[in-house]
């Protein structure tokens, strides 16, 4: 699908959902440069997008209400879900204006089901109204602290009845994923988590030691625009307390001042302690965050090899590359390649997961989380393990290095965390120095980090 020249936000973001693919919020950017939008307009879109991905499970249960039979048309479901997250979730916008706006981003293609579309909307509207917050109901749909919304029809299961398929469409999130967290982390610790991943990430800015003036230089030029940060505790990192429009729009961002990193993710690289002079290997690179923040932990004193399969993220790890002022050896793989040999001190492998311990930034993730997906992703795991990784470091030690091995990921499954670096550690011959699992809180994204060592 080309391009789409519009300065309309709504219907950028049908055209990004009806695009198919696996990531439509990671295009957004090009797509939102590319059509025009003002900032208002981006920011609104970029809101949009994201919440309807997050929102689906949530969405798809108000449509399904107010439907006499099941929709099947998928075109014609987004218009809905656009039309419905800024019905319910968004107050700022008036209701005949979210009605009046969807309606018009469906022209020109979908006009035949202008009709259905905008009865649905305005059935919701009429039958919509303030709720009691955290009432748990078939009706109420508690959006905040403050706020909820009632509607005339029942619209979820029976809380009674079936409590995981209840909460699964009052958060958002697939059953399958809920029913599995309350089965391994527990009614608490699930809510807590619903609840994080409804809410935008936060967000860290890792400070880069070869291009910023100074810590408190950066905080300043932030907060000269209106964005307030505070220092992470021992870490050269910032977190954004309040900030507007697009951090690539900040201060510092061309100079090279600073990226953007999760506490979690830089952590996991602490967890590996990287040295100066070491020679350091990432098998799964783009767009890069790790190598970069191994680069800069060592005073840019490490030699560090970047590889990955997807030959688009590499471009864009050596873009990024070039604006920090960093200069890794950059290498594509291809899909049946070997990983370079080398006399590796370091390993990395921040290997493709399910993105469960992201699931605020990675909102097309909830959606297709199942067995089948989780069976997808070992699947990768291992087929990644047994070509590339355990190869490389048997490689590493025929050259006379004693490699270490970081295994990281962004989930929260045993599966793809735990059971497979002990997996690792027996196919590799390594042991189990450290690990952690990160549990998303306020401050930090979830995820997982392994440190193997040569005995």
């Amino acid at each position: 699908m080309r391009p789409l020249r519009t300065q309309d936000p709504r219907r950028l973001v049908l055209h990004l959902l009806a695009e198919g693919g696996r990531m439509p919020s990671r295009r957004f950017g090009e797509a939102a440069l590319h059509a025009g939008l003002s900032p208002v307009d981006r920011g609104l879109a970029h809101e949009l997008l994201l919440g309807v991905l997050r929102r689906r499970a949530t969405l798809d249960a108000v449509m399904q209400a107010h439907l006499k039979k099941r929709l099947r048309e998928p075109r014609v479901r987004d218009a809905l879900h656009v039309g419905l997250y800024q019905l319910v979730f968004l107050d700022r916008v008036p209701p005949h204006a979210a009605i009046h706006t969807t309606l018009e981003a469906m022209k020109p293609g979908l006009e035949p089901r202008i009709g259905l579309v905008n009865a649905v909307l305005r059935a919701v509207q009429r039958g919509m109204g303030p709720g009691r917050v955290g009432a748990r109901d078939r009706w109420t749909l508690t959006l905040g602290p403050e706020r909820a919304v009632r509607f005339v029809k029942a619209v979820f299961p029976d809380p009674e009845r079936d409590p995981v398929a209840w909460l699964a469409a009052h958060a958002g999130f697939p059953r399958a994923l809920v029913k599995r967290w309350l089965a391994t982390a527990g009614e608490e610790t699930t809510r807590m988590r619903l609840a994080l991943f409804d809410q935008p990430a936060p967000l860290w800015l890792r400070l880069n030691p070869e291009r910023m003036p100074s810590p408190e230089a950066v905080r300043d030029a932030l907060a000269a625009v209106g964005v307030a940060t505070e220092p992470g505790a021992g870490a050269p990192l910032l977190r954004v307390l309040r900030g507007a429009g697009s951090p690539a729009d900040w201060p510092g961002f061309d100079e090279g001042w600073w990226s953007v990193q999760d506490l979690s993710a830089w952590e996991a690289v602490m967890l590996a302690e990287p040295r100066p002079g070491e020679r350091v290997l990432d098998l799964c690179a783009a767009p890069g965050g790790k190598a970069f923040a191994v680069l800069e932990a060592t005073g840019g004193e490490a030699r560090v090899t970047a590889c990955d399969v997807d030959e688009d993220r590499l471009a864009e790890l050596a873009r990024e590359a070039a604006r920090l002022g960093h200069a890794p050896a950059v290498v594509p793989l291809g899909d049946d390649a070997p990983a370079p040999e080398g006399a590796w001190d370091l390993i990395v492998a921040d290997v493709p997961c399910t993105n469960t311990g992201v699931l605020h930034k990675r909102p097309e993730a909830r959606g297709r989380f199942d067995d089948d997906e989780l069976h997808r992703a070992t699947t990768v795991q291992n087929l990644f393990m047994k070509q590339r990784l355990v190869p490389a470091v048997a490689a590493a030690r025929a050259a006379g290095a004693r490699p270490r091995v970081l295994w990281s990921t962004c989930s929260l499954e045993p599966e793809e965390n735990e059971e497979m670096a002990r997996r690792l550690a027996k196919r590799a011959g390594l042991e189990l120095a450290s690990e952690r699992t990160f549990e998303p809180s306020p401050e930090r994204s979830g995820g997982y980090a392994a440190l193997l060592v040569t005995p």
